[in-house]
């Protein structure tokens, strides 16, 4: 596989106001933020984002603030998810017009078994922009082995990367990369980089999660691209307290911390998720601040 898109590529959250509004200023000091913290491109809206809570206009307006204030410094990918596949099209052909770089496209069970013809129609929309597949277990995702994912990708050019999300990722990860020479650039990891390592450990290049430990999985990749194997396996491992807390509360652990960073004004989310109380809060942004510490010592 050759490869231009590697490193980390964060999915941007939506910040709200205190009425609940999309919070646009906040949202242009994550994309600062991402772009200073060494993303290697931005992508939204993504799960992560909370995509399908929110209205159409709303995508639009935030992702097209999210392009305008990236200026070209940073590739952006659009998320096109929605649960219905002619949806997705019609997104699809709005992001086209909005200077994106391509598109994140989630195989989803309303495709039925028809993947190849509703792809053709998402990369007609885009015009021109490449795709990465997302593929994601079920409900919401149609939870596609890796000869499916390849036999995609080999129907439709478009789609250059595969992002794999299933649980266990490990073994489609090899056999996307063993298998994908001919017809992908790369396979990037997902879940919330709960996996990375092994990801990494089976030829993955890339890694797209949640923003929120973006410094530290951009040194730990780093470091496992300079062949730092040791160093990149304790900053994994630094993150592991954080990513059990996230993999139930999601968004709520994000905002917490970007929020503590004075990133975000409100920790408000809009995704049906479990409350955190104030001890596990506390105890969240104690992970973090060791996790933080011991990457500034490492740098030091």
């Amino acid at each position: 596989m050759k490869s231009s898109l590697e490193g980390v590529l964060p999915i941007i959250p939506t910040p709200y106001a205190a009425d609940g509004s999309v919070d646009m200023q906040a949202l242009a000091a994550l994309v600062d933020f991402a772009v200073d913290a060494g993303a290697a491109a931005l992508v939204y809206p993504g799960v992560a984002s909370e995509d399908v809570h929110l209205s159409q206009e709303e995508r639009a307006a935030a992702l097209t603030r999210v392009v305008e204030v990236a200026a070209k410094r940073l590739p952006v990918l659009a998320g096109v998810n929605a649960a219905d596949p002619a949806e997705m099209v019609e997104i699809a052909r709005t992001v086209a017009g909005l200077g994106v770089d391509g598109a994140m496209a989630m195989a989803i069970p309303a495709m039925g078994q028809d993947h190849i013809a509703w792809f053709t129609r998402i990369a007609e929309a885009l015009d021109g922009g490449f795709i990465v597949l997302q593929n994601l277990f079920a409900p919401r995702g149609a939870d596609l082995s890796a000869a499916q994912m390849l036999e995609l990708a080999e129907a439709v050019p478009a789609i250059r990367y595969v992002k794999e999300e299933g649980v266990p990722s490990g073994p489609k990860v090899s056999e996307l990369v063993a298998g994908g020479s001919a017809h992908l650039d790369g396979v990037i990891g997902g879940g919330g980089a709960r996996y990375l390592f092994e990801e990494l450990e089976r030829g993955a290049i890339a890694t797209m999660p949640a923003i929120e430990l973006l410094e530290l999985h951009v040194a730990l990749m780093a470091a496992y691209k300079a062949g730092d194997r040791d160093r990149a396996l304790r900053l994994y491992r630094d993150t592991l307290p954080l990513l059990l807390v996230q993999a139930p509360y999601r968004m709520r652990l994000t905002k917490l911390i970007l929020q503590s960073r004075g990133l975000v004004a409100t920790d408000i989310v809009r995704e049906t998720l479990p409350e955190m109380d104030a001890p596990l809060k506390a105890l969240v942004l104690d992970y973090y601040r060791v996790a933080m510490a011991n990457l500034e010592m490492a740098d030091a």
